[in-house]
């Protein structure tokens, strides 16, 4: 994976996000598939590119922004941007609106939940694909 072209998705997020909170972390292609499933060309395009590579979604390492305690629950928690590397110099870059769920049923953006003075003690992350690319 060319670090380069990670680095300015850090950037971009780093205007929505605290500075602090910005870190690499590591996670599956498999803990992403129901953003993936968000767009069914997107599986498809996916599951052909596993196929293709003759690899699980578990194989396939993807890197996204990992959030710092300051976010709570949320914290250690990967974000979006994601880029996912198959192999064979084919990467994947998911881009997707980061989105909170609070205890009330609302979804608000994570900007605005890292906004709030004393964060809830339940949240939960959830994602909407916004596009994807291939390099």
């Amino acid at each position: 994976m060319n670090i380069t072209k990670f680095v300015l998705p850090l950037a971009i997020a780093g205007s929505f996000i605290s500075q602090t909170a910005l870190a690499q972390g590591t996670l599956a292609l498999d803990d992403i598939m129901p953003l993936v499933r968000q767009s069914s060309k997107l599986n498809t395009e996916v599951n052909t590119a596993l196929r293709q590579a003759g690899k699980k979604p578990s194989d396939i390492t993807c890197v996204g922004v990992r959030l710092g305690s300051q976010f709570g629950p949320l914290s250690a928690s990967r974000v979006a941007p994601f880029e996912c590397n198959f192999g064979n110099n084919k990467t994947l870059k998911i881009e997707a609106d980061n989105l909170v769920t609070l205890r009330n049923g609302h979804s608000i953006f994570l900007n605005q939940f890292s906004e709030f003075q004393s964060k809830p003690e339940q949240a939960n992350l959830v994602f909407r694909l916004k596009s994807w690319n291939w390099q």
